[in-house]
């Protein structure tokens, strides 16, 4: 909206200080448009063509290729669609296959009927410059702006605290009795783990964390030699604790069951889950979940109250996480 109805927009020079990068990157940009029709060049003068009769409330979103095979972002999207729908906003969904680019965003940005940004995918510091630059509402998705080494005052980030996850989960089963727990892909948040330990006054030698190493492409598949080894390592825990949900977790589960673990006598288990309702209820073991929907909902909430509040503004908000406990987290020793 930024040049909707003018007759002609700022030089390149101009475009490029208000946007912090170079006039080169401006000058492809405008290539761009002009190759789109929606400038056109007058006496070395470019001149806006395009203009916004009637006034749509659009978002545009940029969103990775890859994390469309990821059924949970997907709920997410479906979120964000069926909040736009109740709020009259139109989304345009912009795939790019990795970064967003420079080039990418610019043509998105001189768009006349673009009013907010939703950010779904990982971004560079020119990027997020340009963002903050460019007087719009922008909501980024996920843990990215903290990636960067540049800070945005504008850009209002939606992000899912890991550190808080994990902290209720070992601080319910701690709290249940349990000592010797085991952990998947849980090794960064080791310091977490140490905390809580220290809280209850057990020997940190009891927890342990083992990595496997997948991406969505491979979630789609059951991991059977990773599942097999995490099997065998839990025979000598309590409690395992599995980060992830959907058809990894349930491969996991499977291997345990092969091993002749018997659950939950012998060992409580704890897996995630996007959504409650994608949850299968399987009364051996418990859940924590997040909705990715009320997520996608949140997200355009956000930019609807800055818009109306006419002010774009910078802030965090923490995907909060519930606990479904079955009962089946007593350690051996206590249950039946």
């Amino acid at each position: 909206m930024d040049f909707c109805n003018r007759e002609s927009i700022p030089s390149e020079r101009e475009l490029a200080q208000r946007y912090n990068c170079t006039r080169t990157t401006i000058r492809a940009a405008l290539s761009l448009l002009e190759a789109q029709s929606k400038l056109s060049r007058c006496k070395r003068k470019r001149k806006v063509i395009c203009r916004l009769e009637n006034f749509f409330r659009k978002i545009v979103m940029f969103v990775e290729k890859e994390s469309l095979k990821d059924p949970n972002f997907m709920d997410f999207v479906a979120g964000c669609m069926h909040q736009a729908s109740e709020e009259n906003f139109v989304i345009t969904v912009q795939i790019v296959d990795e970064l967003l680019s420079v080039e990418c965003f610019f043509y998105e940005m001189f768009s006349a009927d673009k009013v907010a940004y939703l950010i779904a995918c990982d971004v560079n510091d020119d990027i997020l410059k340009m963002l903050d630059n460019s007087g719009k509402p922008c909501v980024i998705m996920g843990c990215r702006i903290f990636k960067n080494n540049y800070t945005p005052k504008h850009c209002f980030e939606y992000y899912i605290a890991q550190n808080e996850r994990n902290a209720m989960v070992l601080d319910k089963l701690l709290a249940m009795g349990h000592r010797k727990i085991l952990t998947v892909n849980c090794e960064a948040y080791e310091n977490v783990a140490r905390q809580l330990y220290s809280k209850y006054n057990a020997s940190f030698d009891d927890f342990s964390s083992i990595n496997i190493h997948w991406s969505i492409a491979s979630a789609t598949k059951l991991l059977y030699a990773q599942s097999a080894e995490i099997a065998r390592q839990a025979r000598n825990y309590t409690a395992l604790w599995i980060p992830f949900g959907n058809v990894v977790s349930f491969g996991i589960y499977a291997a345990l069951v092969r091993e002749g673990i018997k659950i939950p006598e012998e060992l409580s288990v704890v897996t995630s889950s996007g959504r409650n309702e994608w949850f299968v209820s399987h009364f051996k073991i418990s859940t924590v979940f997040s909705s990715a929907w009320d997520e996608g909902v949140g997200c355009v909430k956000e930019i609807s109250r800055q818009l109306c509040n006419g002010e774009v503004v910078s802030g965090i908000h923490f995907t909060e996480y519930y606990f479904i406990d079955y009962g089946t987290l007593l350690p051996p020793n206590e249950k039946y």
